[in-house]
């Protein structure tokens, strides 16, 4: 292995990094509303929300 190479990685930028703010245990969910959300704390629910796409416009060319 060429050692130089890893090396000059470490040079480089991050590529990403997590950020968790910290969390206080408020409220929780039902068992059975939680397994219909997903999630057991309420803070954390982000529904879907569909939107109507518009079919006209496209971008593949083929």
């Amino acid at each position: 292995m060429n050692r130089d190479y890893y090396y000059e990685r470490r040079g480089e930028k991050m590529l990403a990094r997590a950020y968790v703010p910290i969390q206080i245990m408020n409220q929780v969910y039902s068992p059975s509303e939680a397994l219909k959300k997903g999630t057991l704390f309420p803070e954390l629910y982000r529904p879907y929300k569909a939107e109507k796409m518009d079919i006209g416009g496209g971008g593949f060319y083929g």
